[in-house]
């Protein structure tokens, strides 16, 4: 007897990216259908700190292709989803002034609509895949986040995390990927340190696939990945929750610096407030 258990993990096993997709249109209710399963995941408070952009104009897909790198199945898929983290939706829950959040930079505000905003995708992925469609996540449109600020229409405070593709895979569903040994990652009790680095040859030693077995053209097309990512570190990006740009300060003449005050004693410091509660809560 199958279990919804044994399901799961089954799907998990043998989940994959797909960046080969037919033509095929998608209908507007499969599309919400991955976003209704989406705004189930985890989220902070339940503020949903995310919001997606649809995008199915070509020309639109296209523009953002050319921002990711010219990534192809950002134009093949017929649908394009930009996934985006939105510091307006908690400022508007919490009934905060426009650009408190955004002009104080708050951090676990900005960790926190992004956690979100990603977990949100994930799932958008996961239900992609049930319904029988190819998904992969594109991060390349943070290569240029002015442009794709622009192109979107987005507001200061919302930024885009990453795309995702959605469309029907062309050549059957793809093989799983295979990813480190998961007795390398996980530490007990306490993190480990210098005993838990990764063997010097990981290629051949530290890969698994949901069955085990790692070819060597797998242990190759790893190894470039990883070699592609160590490049893309080198750039230079601006952050993202700052675009679009605001407009120069033109420069002020100084003036003569006033006479100097005399101090005034200070007043003795205040009680600490004690700690309220955790600071990130899920539901």
């Amino acid at each position: 007897m199958t279990t919804r258990t044994d399901t799961a993990l089954q799907f998990l096993a043998e989940r994959a990216s797909c960046r080969d997709f037919t033509a095929e249109p998608l209908a507007d209710s499969l599309v919400d259908q991955v976003l209704d399963a989406a705004v189930r995941a985890p989220t902070a408070f339940n503020f949903q700190p995310y919001s997606f952009v649809v995008v199915r104009d070509p020309a639109q897909r296209a523009a953002l292709a050319r921002i990711a790198g010219g990534q192809r199945h950002v134009v093949d898929a017929p649908v394009f989803v930009v996934v985006c983290a939105d510091l307006r939706r908690i400022e508007e829950l919490c009934g905060l002034p426009d650009g408190r959040l955004i002009g104080s930079e708050h951090p676990d505000a900005l960790i926190t609509s992004v956690i979100d905003a990603s977990m949100a995708g994930m799932c958008a992925t996961l239900a992609a895949e049930a319904l029988g469609l190819g998904a992969v996540m594109v991060g390349g449109i943070r290569n240029d986040p002015g442009a794709t600020a622009g192109l979107l229409g987005l507001p200061p405070g919302v930024f885009a995390v990453f795309g995702l593709c959605l469309g029907r895979p062309a050549a059957g569903r793809p093989a799983p990927r295979p990813r480190l040994r998961t007795g390398l990652l996980v530490h007990r009790e306490r993190y480990e340190g210098q005993s838990r680095r990764l063997p010097a040859d990981v290629d051949a030693t530290g890969l698994a696939g949901p069955a085990g077995d790692v070819t060597a053209d797998d242990r190759v097309a790893w190894r470039a990945q990883i070699t592609k990512g160590a490049r893309s570190l080198g750039r230079r990006r601006p952050p993202v929750w700052r675009t679009p740009a605001p407009e120069p300060v033109p420069a002020v003449p100084s003036v003569a610096a006033p006479e100097p005050v005399p101090a005034v004693p200070s007043a003795p410091a205040a009680e600490p407030v004690p700690a309220t509660g955790p600071v990130l809560t899920t539901t």
